[in-house]
């Protein structure tokens, strides 16, 4: 990944991520993320850095921005308080405003600002295509939802049921809202609650064929992947089909694959890898074991 790569890859009619310098490769862009939310080129730095090589960069973007098709350019510093953002081109108006992006023929509410998370994680795109790939007649459990967008993968990948759980109330709002944005009708439930909580119900809803676990690496009080990603899946294991996979994801540099394979192989001895998905390109690190990891194994 080098900086002019990622002008080879705009305009884009989708959203996606361009650069993911936290990933190494890129001098100088370490604590920087870039993404294109059209028409809004939307740029993350994490941590205080010399901006000159960032800067330099933007006015190349800014002298081509028409023919980019960018509008505006958002800088948030997340090492502020608040994460304050900057407009480097254009106005203010698609900060903390609801606006709608595409992704592989499927559209989706994202709001630039107010949240660190904009609403739709872009590293998640291959995950997303598996979900709706292998969705067809599946019974879907879609833990630690989000905004849903995996779940309405599965919807539109032809899912028999979808079950959208997370503990956050206007997360499971806005994926309501993002199904409906779809069109997307059928036998979908969305639940705000905390998963421990709900186990038992969950279970009455299953048995499920695909079961999706992208939990935060650490949620205070909540979740914690060292300590709760064992029990939950132990818990849960009553509600699996015959034969289900399951779509398990974990997103934390301090953690490689041997921590999933040994948490599958102490709750669910007799289940089976399938493979790791590849990330997208622009994913590569370093260290490719720090990278997302979206494993995928079959009972």
């Amino acid at each position: 990944m080098t900086l002019s790569s990622i002008l080879d890859q705009l305009p884009s009619q989708d959203a996606k991520r361009l650069l993911h310098g936290r990933g190494g490769l890129v001098p100088g862009f370490e604590q920087i993320n870039i993404e294109i939310y059209p028409p809004v080129l939307w740029i993350m730095v994490y941590q205080e850095v010399d901006e000159a090589p960032l800067k330099s960069w933007l006015k190349e973007v800014i002298d081509q921005h028409e023919a980019l098709s960018i509008k505006h350019i958002y800088i948030q510093r997340r090492f502020l308080r608040d994460d304050p953002v900057e407009v480097v081109l254009g106005d203010d108006s698609l900060i903390n405003k609801d606006f709608k992006v595409t992704e592989q023929g499927l559209s989706y509410w994202v709001t630039l600002g107010k949240n660190q998370n904009t609403g739709l994680f872009l590293d998640m795109v291959h995950g997303r295509s598996f979900v709706r790939e292998q969705a067809q007649g599946k019974r879907v459990l879609n833990l630690f939802s989000y905004t849903c967008s995996l779940g309405l993968s599965a919807a539109a990948g032809g899912a028999k049921s979808v079950v959208n759980i997370d503990m956050a109330k206007a997360a499971i709002k806005r994926g309501q809202q993002n199904f409906a944005l779809n069109d997307l009708v059928g036998e979908y439930g969305f639940i705000a609650q905390d998963i421990f909580k709900m186990i038992k119900k969950l279970s009455q809803k299953g048995p499920y064929d695909l079961i999706i676990a992208d939990p935060p690496s650490f949620q205070t009080k909540a979740f914690d992947v060292r300590r709760d990603y064992e029990k939950l899946l132990a818990k849960l294991t009553p509600s699996f089909a015959p034969g289900a996979v399951l779509m398990l994801c974990l997103n934390s540099p301090a953690l490689g694959e041997s921590f999933l394979h040994d948490l599958v192989a102490s709750v669910l001895p007799d289940a089976v890898f399938i493979k790791r998905l590849v990330n997208p390109p622009v994913l590569a690190d370093t260290d490719e074991n720090a990278a997302l990891k979206v494993m995928l194994y079959q009972l």
